[in-house]
């Protein structure tokens, strides 16, 4: 399906930004490898509305492809990850009166909901998947399986009854978003906030992070063009700080408005030019035909969604030998598109090891430290470790 209107402000006013061409799931990791169950493919645009300017993919594979009850994806896995939802309760609980409800939608394993509970915050999560929403209940949490729309705050009985919605690396995943924060309004008491963490669209734009463009990231908001939805939504903006959460990320807050408050005048759109991902993508790939050239095989660390991406738009395959992932969830698969195995990492010692999410480099060099001749990341720039 591709989708002919912003998702945010209903324009048919599309530019096309960068069309990366047939790409398989980022979020499936496949038991067998590519040459023996080809992956599905699915067309991957980047897109921009000249109207408000949103960042987003208007070619949408069917939604259950995308989210369903073998998602292998769990945030309590990651250890960068855990800090930065230890930080985010932190954050929410200096803001929130004490014992506050809350409701944490795609809140996957419960990572942060499990810290806010601790905190003595009344706190309800909801997950697509069911796998993973198990996971969070299994922690005591009271986690519903779902899709968070209107009819569903009304069949679980949630109306009217959250202080603050959150949510974090989720809203980007939505397609109805105007959908979406009519179910944030009804789940809300008078004067609650809504809370969400995504991408910066910016940075994104600005470091070419083509990696981070795929099927599952519908929308790339910027500042402005998260304050323009939530405004014309019935929210009045609080206040958005940067964070460094997955390369580059937004921290936005809203108020709910009161009824007949005006929005602020939007900003003037400024449209991105998309030849700075052909350069980096083509850079990359020079990048691993020379480093394999030098060193043989490539061992990859981290089998991020970012990470089979960069494989398969940068040539990665028939370059590595493997790809390291501390996440049981991901080990004993394969890299979608592709024959390369991911495993665990025990202490192999080879070449040269690419950093595949560069997000965390930090905390896998010193992993690998002196495993290998070379470590390196290739976003968003070449550097050696």
């Amino acid at each position: 399906m591709k989708s002919e209107e912003c998702r945010s402000c209903g324009s048919k006013a599309l530019t096309l930004v960068y069309d990366f061409g047939p790409q398989p799931l980022a979020g499936y990791f496949p038991t067998r490898p590519d040459s023996e169950v080809p992956a599905n493919r699915y067309a991957l645009d980047l897109t921009q509305c000249r109207t408000c300017g949103l960042l987003q993919v208007t070619n949408l594979p069917p939604i259950e492809d995308v989210f369903h009850a073998d998602y292998r994806y769990s945030s309590s896995t990651v250890p960068d990850l855990v800090r930065h939802f230890e930080g985010y309760a932190e954050y929410l609980a200096a803001r929130l009166p004490a014992g506050a409800s809350v409701l944490e939608f795609g809140c996957n394993d419960g990572v942060l909901l499990e810290r806010l509970a601790r905190r003595g915050f009344d706190c309800t999560g909801v997950d697509a998947s069911d796998n993973v929403a198990s996971l969070a209940r299994a922690k005591g949490l009271d986690v519903r399986t779902g899709f968070l729309t209107e009819a569903f705050v009304a069949e679980q009985n949630l109306t009217g009854r959250f202080d603050a919605v959150t949510c974090s690396n989720v809203f980007a995943h939505i397609d109805d978003l105007r959908g979406t924060m009519a179910a944030v309004r009804a789940l809300l008491k008078p004067g609650g906030v809504f809370f969400v963490e995504v991408h910066d669209g910016d940075v994104l734009a600005r470091e070419a992070q083509f990696d981070t463009i795929y099927h599952e990231h519908l929308t790339y908001f910027t500042a402005s063009t998260l304050r323009r939805l939530t405004e014309a939504e019935g929210f009045a903006f609080a206040a958005c700080e940067r964070t460094p959460m997955h390369g580059g990320g937004l921290r936005f807050s809203a108020t709910l408005r009161a009824a007949g408050a005006a929005a602020t005048a939007p900003e003037s759109v400024a449209l991105i030019d998309g030849a700075a991902f052909a350069e980096t993508i083509r850079r990359c790939r020079e990048d691993l035909a020379r480093l394999q050239a030098e060193h043989g095989p490539l061992y990859g660390y981290g089998a991020a969604g970012r990470s089979q991406m960069f494989i398969n738009m940068a040539g990665g395959e028939g370059r590595f030998a493997a790809v390291f992932d501390d996440s049981a969830f991901r080990q004993d698969r394969y890299i979608v598109g592709t024959d390369i195995p991911i495993r665990s990492y025990s202490g192999e010692r080879g070449g040269c090891c690419v950093i595949l999410a560069w997000n965390y480099a930090p905390t896998i060099a010193a992993r690998v430290a002196g495993s290998f001749d070379k470590v390196v990341t290739l976003l968003p720039d070449y550097r050696e470790w």
